[in-house]
């Protein structure tokens, strides 16, 4: 499915906001043939065999009429129109415009599918894992999530409609509610030729892996994220105000990567973690700063006008069931007691993960890579999940802390690196990637900390490690952005957490015509910090060292939402549950002049944070 972006026709118009609007200042261009001209914001980008995207109709005009050759004018971005624009016969001038004219529309938007949000403002602002605990039974109620950010909003999934859950090319559809069944229903009808399975409120379909070597004919080829465009930019909401009528919550794992790459098979997987998992969620309590939560409440229509009606009724319902519930007194989580690290047991002790460093050593002096992280896992029992979150959370306020319990598996942390952002900037989706590459600990007063800071600033190690980094950033977010619109918005500056400090950079982009959330987060992902660099090649070489699979660790946890935007963060300092056990994966950076007990010291001392986290709940006083 193919994103949308905001064209202008009238010269006027055109005009007047490129004064409001000088970063995307415009040029008249003709569309030529096989292009679709769409008058307001909001409207989405598609070629003309492809279907209709987001309610916008294509203008058509009589035989014979002037303007029917001549197209209309359109106003694209000035850096774009010399890729964009097209020759006078109508045919392409590049190779992508040439791939992207060929290339129908993967996707097309769900027919008979709607979306209806109601809400309601909450007359107090209680602490959200509080409020989270009693609403899942302190995590025990399966497909409920906590995430927190600290740019954006907050969001509390009470109640899923459907959970999607990726394995290899299979994706099974489970619907949760009856108004999943509606959506459920819905995907069958616009997946029909990819079912491989029907079953009562069940549904599995199957892809094709990408053929060819083409990167960017592999990122627009049909794959199991279409799954998620549909539920979500895919679907029509009744409610456009309202931007979370249509919210997907979830994460990507690492190995997901199985789904565009020929890598080497892994050779253990204790977790089972799929490779992706998602919910649409029905119940939601989203929390912006300085307004008071409100509750959203999403009924799913479908073509019968009574069983439409019949939703709304029933998130009306909801509605007020959820607000009661909310207004009850809550009980503080109480965190969990510290516990010792060094007890955790981890499939490669110091002398084998010092083994794995010297041999990645002698790839990065070969010319196979020039930097790359190797990981291991720790493993301790976890009796009491959310009060090891609480612990952690209290310790450490990051950019992202996220509760998921998943029917197999709960996921907890808190992470400090943004993955991959869209955000809206001056009515244009940007994309920004943000690597973190670099780490000193907090001094134990402030000049101590200005100390180390400026030791962090000066270690040519750390600055060598990080610009490679920056560099496959702005690599990545270029494969997805409008030629020219490309720029380091922040480089190296210092950020600091409760334990550490961190060199940070941010990368961003003007998201390319053509593009969707999703096809930034294939482009970006895995992030280099996590993986090495060149990404596949560090990859590959992490596959045949690694004893296990990686599960959720180093890929993506976060949001996206019916108007395209998305905002997710690297799955790093945090812990995967199952069956009583957390498993606590850590890495750490690898270059040609790294030492091999340091970096286990490294690994060991990212994983002490959420180990240290999994003893018995505090007593309450």
């Amino acid at each position: 499915m193919r994103a949308w972006h905001p064209y202008v026709r009238d010269r006027d118009a055109q005009h007047a906001r490129s004064q409001r609007d000088p970063v995307h200042q415009a040029e008249d261009a003709s569309p030529g043939p096989g292009r679709s001209v769409a008058r307001h914001r909001g409207a989405r980008f598609r070629h003309s065999d492809g279907p209709r995207c987001g309610g916008v109709r294509r203008r058509r005009y009589p035989r014979g009429d002037a303007r029917k050759s001549r197209g209309g004018v359109v106003r694209r971005c000035s850096v774009a129109v010399s890729r964009r624009v097209r020759a006078t016969d109508g045919e392409p001038r590049t190779d992508r415009d040439r791939r992207r004219k060929a290339d129908p529309v993967s996707v097309a938007p769900l027919s008979g599918g709607s979306a209806k949000a109601l809400t309601r403002r909450l007359h107090r602002s209680p602490d959200p894992l509080s409020l989270y605990a009693a609403l899942s039974d302190r995590g025990a109620r399966t497909d409920t999530m906590l995430l927190e950010t600290l740019a954006g909003p907050t969001l509390i999934m009470d109640q899923a409609a459907v959970r999607v859950e990726c394995r290899g090319q299979r994706v099974l559809i489970e619907a949760l509610t009856p108004g999943g069944a509606l959506v459920l229903a819905t995907l069958e009808r616009g997946f029909g030729h990819c079912v491989a399975e029907r079953g009562e409120r069940r549904l599995v379909l199957r892809f094709a892996p990408p053929a060819g070597d083409d990167a960017e004919a592999r990122l627009l080829a049909a794959s199991p994220f279409d799954v998620l465009r549909a539920l979500s930019t895919g679907t029509r909401s009744e409610t456009p105000e309202e931007p979370f009528t249509l919210a997907l919550l979830g994460t990507v794992a690492f190995d997901h990567v199985d789904l565009f790459e020929d890598l080497p098979a892994p050779a253990d997987d204790r977790l089972g973690f799929p490779d992706f998992i998602f919910w649409l969620a029905e119940s939601l309590i989203v929390y912006e700063q300085g307004l008071a939560p409100r509750l959203v409440c999403t009924a799913f229509g479908s073509e019968d006008p009574e069983e439409t009606t019949r939703a709304h009724f029933g998130a009306s319902e909801r509605l007020a069931s959820l607000a009661a519930r909310c207004e009850r007194p809550l009980d503080e989580v109480a965190p969990a007691q510290r516990s010792d690290p060094a007890a955790a047991q981890t499939d490669l002790d110091d002398q084998a993960y010092g083994a794995v460093v010297a041999r990645m050593k002698e790839h990065i002096l070969a010319g196979d890579v020039y930097q790359i992280v190797p990981s291991r896992t720790f493993r301790a029992p976890c009796a009491d999940p959310i009060a090891a979150f609480a612990a952690v959370r209290r310790l450490d306020r990051s950019p992202y802390m996220f509760f998921m319990a998943a029917p197999e598996h709960l996921l907890f942390g808190a992470s400090p690196e943004t993955s991959v952002r869209i955000v809206r900037e001056e009515k244009w989706p940007m994309v920004e990637v943000k690597p973190i590459a670099g780490t000193r600990p907090r001094g134990a007063d402030a000049d101590e900390d200005d100390r180390m800071e400026a030791d962090l600033r000066l270690d040519q190690k750390e600055i060598a490690e990080h610009m490679m980094l920056v560099d496959l950033a702005r690599n990545d977010v270029a494969r997805v952005s409008i030629p020219g619109t490309r720029r380091v918005a922040k480089l190296m500056t210092v950020e600091r957490y409760a334990r550490v400090m961190h060199l940070v950079s941010s990368v961003k982009g003007a998201l390319a015509i053509g593009y969707d959330a999703l096809h930034a987060l294939q482009a970006c992902l895995n992030v280099g910090t996590l993986s090495g660099a060149p990404k596949i090649k560090a990859t590959e070489l992490l596959r045949l060292t690694e004893r296990t699979k990686r599960g959720p660790y180093g890929g993506a946890i976060g949001w996206l939402n019916g108007e395209g935007l998305m905002d997710t963060g690297v799955v790093i300092r945090s812990a995967v549950v199952k069956d009583g056990v957390a498993y606590v994966r850590a890495g750490a950076g690898v270059v040609h002049d790294s030492d091999p007990q340091k970096e286990a010291d490294e690994t060991r001392r990212k994983a002490s944070a959420i180990l240290s986290a999994l003893g018995a709940p505090e007593k309450s006083q």
